[in-house]
């Protein structure tokens, strides 16, 4: 959850930032942007949940192949990022005029844009170490990692957006830099005696590379689904309220990001722990992990609902340093109504890595489609048309009520088949 938590916070610390040392534009303008971050992490959360999911298992069973899956998340994690860098360098105007930018926003976001997007293999490899690092029994140093990438992130977005006034090229900068101090901490793992993982170097076999993406398609699914549903949303909320409603729906995006990497840490957490299980065939550990998960999802909803009712005023001051009243309502209301789906977000993601942990991967993808927009984005143009912005905000709390009753159903089908 720490590591979860550190990634979500590289967004969050630029919103805040941003919000207050760019203005209104600026947050659009990072909104916008966003479905990108999603995709790049996705990819990362991918491979390295498929990678070491099947490195967990076969640990357990003594299994030689298991290192071997290191390796090939690695070269997957670099065969990916380069089509990211040349796009994102050459054509980042287009890219944004397609994530729904129009010329008022196009010069900040092509800025930043096109300087996060440098820093792409940085951000996958973090990913897969992290995941990996934690699989093999060290997830105080992939927490550590993770803390330490933040906090450089929040203390360099201050300095260069501040009293070096870079604005957004700043703020992606700090962003781009903050994964490459995490790895350098993660490279300390390799130096432990009971380290299993090397970059010992092997001929490229092809069920290796289909196996990592089999497994950890749902895992990119379930992170790309926060693009997908914030690219509907800003398609849909730019024409109802142009760019203030844009920038109100940025506040709760990016705060719904913090929270939802609270149940991805979950879920990661309890994924190895669920696997090894799996490769003993204990149904019994199975069950437990998998109840408790489900409960300490449950006592954060509460929480994270409990704060956001009591203190919705307080939460958007932070991100409101212009103190327009438009932005107030807007996201007052929108925290209220879009923050109730997460009762339901949450257990469905811990279901989703549950049904990837037993290698009941035709069950995690569908659950994980579901969520990738399938429901929701039909429901967000129904609703809108009929309550307006308000249509919108209660869009993705049905959606994830619908989905739920779909993985629980799946679950009860096969909960003793392991």
């Amino acid at each position: 959850m720490f590591s979860t938590i550190g990634m979500s916070c590289y967004v969050l610390a630029d919103t805040l930032f941003i919000a207050n040392g760019v203005g209104t534009l600026g947050l659009t303008a990072l909104n916008l942007v966003l479905p990108i971050y999603n995709i790049i992490f996705g990819i990362g959360i991918m491979l390295g949940t498929g990678g070491a999911t099947r490195f967990s298992i076969f640990m357990s069973q003594d299994n030689h192949k298991a290192k071997d899956y290191f390796f090939y998340a690695i070269v997957l994690g670099l065969c990916f990022s380069i089509p990211f860098v040349i796009i994102g360098l050459c054509f980042p105007e287009t890219i944004v005029f397609l994530l729904g930018g129009n010329t008022e926003v196009l010069e900040i976001a092509s800025l930043y844009l096109r300087t996060f997007i440098i820093f792409t293999p940085f951000f996958i490899l973090n990913h897969i170490f992290v995941i990996f690092i934690r699989n093999d029994q060290n997830p105080t140093l992939a927490s550590l990692a993770m803390f330490c990438g933040t906090l450089f992130n929040i203390i360099f977005d201050y300095i260069f957006i501040f009293p070096c006034q870079l604005g957004m090229f700043g703020a992606a900068l700090a962003t781009g830099c903050s994964p490459i101090v995490s790895l350098c901490i993660c490279l300390l793992h390799f130096k432990k005696k009971d380290n299993h993982l090397s970059f010992q170097r092997h001929h490229i076999c092809m069920p290796y590379v289909i196996d990592i993406i089999k497994i950890g398609i749902p895992a990119f699914i379930t992170e790309l689904s926060s693009g997908i549903i914030t690219f509907a949303f800003n398609k849909v909320i730019f024409g109802i309220g142009g760019n203030i409603a844009i920038a109100s729906y940025g506040i709760i995006c990016n705060l719904a990001i913090v929270v939802m990497s609270l149940y991805t840490g979950i879920a990661q957490g309890v994924q190895p722990l669920m696997s090894q299980c799996y490769g003993h065939h204990d149904v019994k550990g199975i069950s437990y992990y998998l109840k408790y998960s489900l409960l300490l999802s449950l006592f954060i909803s509460c929480l994270i609902y409990g704060i956001v009712c009591i203190y919705p005023d307080m939460i958007i001051s932070f991100f409101n340093s212009e103190g327009n009243i438009k932005i107030i309502e807007m996201t007052r209301n929108g925290l209220i109504l879009y923050f109730s789906g997460f009762f339901f977000a949450g257990l469905n993601i811990i279901y989703i890595s549950y049904f990837t942990s037993t290698q009941k991967i035709q069950h995690s993808f569908i659950v994980s489609l579901l969520r990738g927009g399938v429901v929701i984005i039909p429901l967000v143009i129904i609703f809108s048309s009929l309550f307006s912005l308000s249509g919108v905000w209660i869009s993705f709390p049905i959606s994830e009520a619908m989905i739920f009753i779909i993985a629980y159903l799946f679950y009860k089908k096969h909960q003793f088949k392991v």
